[in-house]
């Protein structure tokens, strides 16, 4: 009888991990995504010009990142040819601010991309040189922007429209920044470093798939004694 007790908590304590393990939120999905938003630029920019951009590396798109280290932060742009060209960014006494220089090699489209430190790569909208930036809706925030708590000055991220269809994961793994109008060119893959959803969700489910494994079992053999024992 003792056996048997030890072995039904055991099957319970067996559900229990399971079903916290479904209900937990995976680690990639839980908030670990970021957005780039830039400071307002000229109306119109010409190719082979220099221009000082800001921008703001927003977590869950609404607040300072909340780590020791973010990493390297930068803007990338892609050309109609797949060409990239980075402008590293350097911090500015704001938090989440920064700042780089930047110089469009030639005239033609480009794929704007934020280069983001630990969290993947972030497709800001496409720049027409000569001409200005068209940006794309931000994904809507985990909560409602706080701007006071963490800008109580002036100097603050610009309001960007939200589009409430962006999935923040969509570019985690590869930056959609190749040219635009040019399909051909490939994608460029996020370094290893950062997260993506599915190595961090990849752990989990194997632990799932086990633990579902030593419940069957567990009911296997409860069945099994009760059987033998009648």
């Amino acid at each position: 009888m003792r056996m048997s007790r030890k072995l039904a908590l055991l099957a319970a304590t067996l559900v229990g991990l399971a079903g916290g393990l479904f209900l937990a939120p995976s680690p990639a999905f839980a908030g670990n995504w970021a957005v780039t938003v830039l400071d307002p630029l000229p109306d119109r920019l010409e190719p082979g010009k220099g221009y000082t951009v800001g921008m703001w590396v927003l977590q869950h798109g609404f607040h300072p990142y909340e780590g020791d280290d973010l990493g390297p932060v930068a803007l990338r742009l892609v050309d109609g040819k797949g060409t990239a060209v980075v402008f590293p960014a350097v911090a500015l006494p704001e938090a989440a601010h920064y700042a780089t220089a930047i110089a469009v090699p030639h005239a033609g489209e480009w794929a704007v991309v934020g280069v983001q430190g630990r969290f993947a790569d972030y497709h800001v909208g496409t720049l027409t040189v000569p001409g200005g930036l068209a940006v794309l809706g931000v994904p809507p925030p985990l909560e409602s922007p706080q701007a006071d708590r963490y800008w109580p000055g002036a100097i603050r991220p610009p309001a960007v429209p939200q589009d409430a269809g962006r999935d923040p994961f969509g570019s985690a793994s590869t930056v959609q920044a190749a040219a635009p109008g040019s399909p051909s060119a490939a994608p460029t893959p996020a370094p290893a470093a950062r997260a993506a959803p599915a190595p961090a969700g990849t752990p989990r489910v194997t632990l799932m798939v086990a633990v579902t494994a030593g419940i069957l079992a567990v009911a296997a053999f409860l069945s099994y004694r009760r059987k033998f024992r009648h």
